[in-house]
């Protein structure tokens, strides 16, 4: 299993990208979102990509900056994707060594492709890098499990998923699983998922004033509008429609 980057700032270019990736049944099984390279950057402290994919023109911080900064925290593959067919784009892709350069609109099988191709490139140099890790101890391990469960709450906050989902994907015991989370993070598995899905609520609020409740509410993983107006309010003190208001001036709720 590889963890995949998607980064856009058009929210139904992001979620179609998704769902292409996940169609296509790549090995690239863990898949978290942002909508610019500043927001990106800020997960990849707790979710390490093997691929991002990333557009070029995008608020805060363009495709290319971000790729130079992510190659500062070893971020070593990367596709290309715009809808400016330029040639200036395509020379600064290959001086940053980016693997690919694709134009919009995507095509999926193409898509699907790439991303196997990509991936056996991928598990090749991660199985050399294991083997030059074979000699680190069990403490070591204990952490990476730790940080794996910390990566399948970000990677997973939009579905319905829960201790025992996490526990699956890593093969672990539930009852063992949920009883590491809380030794290391001092809190329980469901109230550090709902601080994910807040935090993400709360850009989204914000970064994308034109997107309704009820679709917000999806993307962070309540199908329940009403439960997600309560967990809000309840973690934030405001109702979203108020605390989209008390962040700004005259943007529409």
């Amino acid at each position: 299993m590889l963890n995949l980057m998607i980064i856009d700032d058009e929210p139904i270019i992001l979620a179609g990208i998704r769902d292409m990736v996940e169609q296509e049944k790549t090995p690239f099984t863990r898949i978290s979102v942002a909508f610019d390279g500043v927001e990106a950057l800020e997960q990849m402290a707790y979710f390490r990509p093997d691929l991002v994919i990333t557009d070029i023109h995008m608020p805060e911080m363009d495709g290319l900056t971000f790729i130079r900064e992510a190659q500062k925290k070893n971020v070593r593959h990367f596709i290309i994707l715009t809808g400016h067919d330029k040639f200036e784009y395509a020379r600064e892709a290959l001086r940053l060594r980016v693997v690919e350069y694709l134009l919009k609109p995507i095509n999926q099988t193409e898509l699907g492709s790439l991303l196997k191709r990509m991936a056996t490139d991928i598990v090749t140099d991660k199985n050399k890098e294991r083997e030059e890790e074979s000699d680190k101890g069990s403490a070591w391990y204990s952490n990476e499990k730790m940080r794996m469960l910390a990566d399948y709450v970000h990677a997973n906050y939009g579905r319905d998923i829960s201790i025992a989902d996490a526990a699956t994907w890593l093969n672990l015991n539930p009852a063992y699983a949920g009883q590491l989370f809380k030794k290391e993070t001092g809190t329980t598995f469901i109230s550090y998922l709902r601080s994910v899905r807040m935090e993400k609520a709360k850009a989204l609020l914000l970064d994308m004033r034109e997107m309704s409740m009820d679709h917000i509410a999806c993307c962070v993983g309540y199908e329940n509008s009403r439960t997600f107006y309560k967990v809000f309010r309840e973690h934030v003190g405001q109702t979203p429609g108020e605390y989209r208001e008390s962040n700004g001036k005259d943007e529409e709720c």
